[in-house]
């Protein structure tokens, strides 16, 4: 099943690519910022290092995602000078799915194995929970009809960029050493953050069934099914003191990934969780840890 999705998943993006005769993503990291683009600049994200600020647009829209030692800001605005004509979403006459939007949730593993660890190195990539943050950009939408005679059941497709934190509880880092991820322990005083950060662009596929509330004038809606990934980025970050480092490499994560997910949502409002069927590293190149998310989406904001 793994090949399948992931040949899948690939086909999908060239498809997707040569559609809308675009360059549907490039990455640039100095050592002060990582910049990604997608669509010819239609979606741009800029993640600075120095101010912990991650700013994205979306054709008119501007979102900030600001984090500093205790909480993460998340502020929203309009630019009415950025492409009055950007649409994102591939919209079927009949069936009107959701998955264009922003995303925003917790990430964790449900699952892990250590067992080619010692036994005093278990369980080193525990998290601080409440600080590990996921970010989606769902930024193409194809919806499919089932049924002619209804408009409320249908597929949908498309592509997101997806960004994940996974912040450390432990004052430690993590390294490649002989091929495999061990923990580096940090000197805790002064320590503020350290976190392994790994983004991708993902593709879903989804069965949405709505519901008609409010006289017809607003849906209820289920959807659920798998999400494909391609790992374009990884990298750690510490922060200690004044100071920041960053280490940027593949610290042996997956180059794909395939999770379970589930939605249920009111509107332009939904919850989802995610729950991934693939590990974060490589087979015995590190902790077998399996991660799951759990957020809030805005569709059509």
């Amino acid at each position: 099943m793994k090949p399948i999705l992931c040949s899948a998943l690939i086909a999908l993006i060239v498809f997707s690519a040569k559609a809308q005769k675009k360059s549907i993503v490039s990455v640039n990291e100095d050592a002060d910022k990582t910049e990604v683009s997608l669509l010819n600049d239609k979606i741009h994200v800029a993640n600075n290092y120095d101010g912990d600020t991650t700013h994205v647009r979306i054709g008119r829209s501007n979102i900030e995602i600001i984090e500093d030692e205790h909480s993460t800001r998340i502020d929203f605005h309009k630019d009415k000078k950025w492409d009055k004509d950007f649409h994102w979403k591939k919209k079927n006459k009949r069936f009107n799915g959701h998955w264009t939007g922003f995303e925003i949730g917790f990430n964790g593993f449900y699952n892990s194995d250590y067992s080619i660890y010692p036994p005093d190195d278990d369980d080193f990539m525990e998290l601080d929970q409440p600080k590990s943050l996921e970010v989606n950009f769902n930024f193409i939408e194809y919806n499919i009809t089932l049924q002619k005679s209804r408009e409320n059941i249908g597929l949908l497709t498309g592509m997101g960029f997806s960004m994940n934190n996974y912040r450390f509880d432990n004052p430690l880092t993590i390294d490649k050493q002989d091929g495999i991820i061990v923990a580096e322990p940090l000197e805790p005083d002064g320590l503020k953050k350290s976190k392994l950060y790994v983004s991708y662009l993902t593709v879903p596929l989804l069965l949405e069934f709505q519901i008609p509330v409010n006289s017809f004038s607003n849906k209820v809606y289920f959807s659920g099914g798998v999400i494909g990934g391609i790992n374009i980025g990884s990298r750690t970050k510490i922060k200690q003191n004044s100071s920041k480092t960053k280490d940027k490499g593949s610290f042996n994560v997956n180059p794909f990934k395939y999770a379970l997910t589930g939605r249920v949502g009111l509107g332009n409002i939904s919850l989802y969780a995610t729950y991934s069927l693939s590990p974060l590293f490589k087979d015995d190149k590190g902790p077998e840890l399996f991660p799951f998310s759990i957020g809030l989406s805005l569709v059509n904001f």
